[in-house]
């Protein structure tokens, strides 16, 4: 071969993949900001039924481009009430269908034009945006979206330019060497190790286009595919809630059954599309043979969606230790041991939420906890390993559950006291659950603060003073008698309203955000949320030392 004459180059296929697959990642970065809010609407509003939800699931991961933030999303909508398992699963179904649309988008248009021609703008308004546009302004998302389109076509492009020189080099029969057993094995383990299906697609339809890969060879390695994107799914399923291990494992054995039936019928539905369908293009057979062992698999579990919810039901319980403990053991039946349930049960959320806004102001709970009965609850979330979403998710379903429980009690035939007393620990599981959900509100800010503010000052002011409220807090509820709260209330209100205050003179201090490293606005939501949530977690203690029952923890 001449020195001259363009040869394979290894590396611009590995930086076509690795462009790619930061494509996605932006594209999904965006998405999440721009259409998360109207996806949520349309999933609450509109799966009805598993069917319906199977049809959501294909359109909602077709436009957004990612099964796992729909994933994400249902998984917090089963945890909270809004959607039942088996419409959630009509829905996990749905996204393994959306995700072929990516294929279909590149084998109609991909290799038909000019990539570089439409990827350059894109890159130019996206980098340019990104770079000179203000974060919070919903422009630098729009900026994200036009740069990730961009990174896609532009690493689309160098895989299709690689794979076309190395058909110049590689004859297709070598493939034939092979069992198809090796291929799917290869496609599982390069899809679980890059964690991402479309772009291994991409890549076999980049390789189709070159007429390196065989039709076969390219359908088995597809086949892999599919199951290599449960292994992210399953290892992120291990450690989380029930709900997160039910929908975990039914993404797994779906696509287990769904790749079997695919590798079983692979040649009878190749010749369906090529023979009597009469599809010539090869990336048009695999792409079509990827929707169509998909869909298979949808209308082979749509039937029985119902008896497999109940069956993942059972299978995994509701027995983690950062579950519910008290509710799940007493019928909303029995009067007074129920509403003293409902108070252990919102006991333990003070503690949880508690936990959780320490780990936001990087605050360590045994420092804190010592000497209290929360102590015990951090070991068991210590235990569990969650993440902050995790641990938030689990906070959330928690209310959910007492407010369900709370609502079945109160349809008994209970004494004015007791119905007064479940109403005020109603009412206390809200105001904990706001508490945690000004805090998050702004965690990011906090990160900022920590991390690239040049005033240490200001951050251990904070932390102090949170220690100092939360400490008040812990004793309220656990040493106060109902005849003394009335005076200490006010006490607890002074030394929150006098930390912010205090926090509020520290900020003023600067008039731009060049002396400090962050946004003003961000101290102020700071210390507004800061506010908001210490105020929240009063009145829910408030709530809870009034109940008149014994605290046993």
């Amino acid at each position: 071969m001449p020195q001259d004459m363009p040869h394979f180059e290894p590396w611009e296929l590995v930086a076509g993949l690795g462009l790619f697959l930061f494509g996605m990642m932006m594209l999904e970065q965006a998405l999440r900001t721009l259409g998360t809010r109207s996806f949520r609407h349309l999933l609450r509003d509109h799966t009805k039924s598993p069917l319906r939800g199977a049809l959501i699931g294909m359109v909602t991961t077709a436009c957004l481009q990612s099964s796992s933030m729909v994933g994400l999303i249902v998984l917090a909508f089963v945890g909270a009430g809004i959607l039942s398992m088996s419409n959630a699963l009509g829905v996990i179904f749905g996204t393994s269908v959306g995700t072929t649309f990516t294929g279909w988008i590149v084998a109609t248009i991909g290799f038909k034009l000019s990539l570089t021609e439409y990827a350059m703008p894109l890159l130019a308004l996206g980098t340019l945006g990104v770079v000179f546009l203000n974060p919070d302004y919903h422009r630098h998302s729009q900026a994200r979206l036009l740069l990730g389109i961009g990174l896609l076509l532009m690493g689309l492009d160098f895989m299709k330019t690689s794979m076309g020189f190395l058909a110049e080099q590689v004859s297709p029969s070598i493939f034939r060497d092979y069992p198809i057993l090796f291929y799917v094995l290869g496609g599982l383990v390069f899809t679980a190790l890059i964690q991402s299906s479309s772009a291994t697609v991409m890549i076999v339809l980049s390789a189709i286009h070159a007429g390196v890969l065989p039709i076969t060879t390219a359908a088995a390695i597809v086949i892999g595919a599919t199951m290599g994107t449960t292994g992210t799914v399953l290892i992120g399923g291990v450690k989380g809630s029930s709900d997160k291990r039910r929908v975990a494992f039914a993404h797994f054995f779906f696509n287990l059954v769904v790749s079997l039936i695919a590798l079983l019928l692979m040649q009878p539905l190749l010749s369906l599309i090529t023979d009597t369908l009469d599809v010539t293009d090869p990336m048009y057979v695999v792409v079509l043979f990827h929707t169509l062992f998909n869909s298979i698999g949808i209308l082979i579990f749509l039937p029985i969606v119902s008896p497999f919810a109940r069956w993942l039901q059972a299978r995994f319980s509701d027995d983690d230790l950062i579950g519910c403990q008290y509710i799940t053991k007493v019928s909303p039946t029995v009067g007074d041991a129920a509403t003293e349930a409902v108070r252990q049960e919102v006991t333990r959320l003070f503690y949880k939420v508690l936990i959780l806004n320490l780990r936001v102001l990087r605050i360590r709970p045994e420092e804190l906890l010592l000497g209290f009965k929360g102590l015990e609850v951090y070991e068991q979330i210590k235990q569990a390993k969650s993440s902050y979403d995790d641990q938030y998710s689990e906070i959330k379903h928690t209310e959910q559950q007492i407010l369900q429980y709370a609502n079945r009690l109160l349809r008994e035939k209970s004494a004015e006291q007791e119905t007064e007393n479940v109403s005020k620990l109603v009412h206390a599981a809200r105001d904990l659950v706001y508490g945690a959900k000004s805090l998050k509100n702004v965690r990011q800010n906090v990160v900022e603060l920590h991390m690239q503010s040049d005033d240490e000052e200001l951050f251990e002011t904070l932390r102090h003073d949170t220690r100092n409220i939360y400490r008040h807090l812990l004793k309220l509820l656990e040493h106060t008698d109902p005849v003394l709260l009335e005076e200490k209330i006010p006490q607890l209100q002074e030394e929150i309203n006098s930390s912010h205050d205090r926090l509020h003179q520290l900020i003023t201090r600067y008039d731009n955000s060049d002396t400090i490293g962050i946004p003003l606005s961000s101290l102020l939501n700071i210390n507004r949320e800061l506010l908001v949530s210490n105020q929240m977690l009063g009145s829910a203690v408030r709530d809870l030392v009034t109940v008149k029952q014994p605290l046993s923890m």
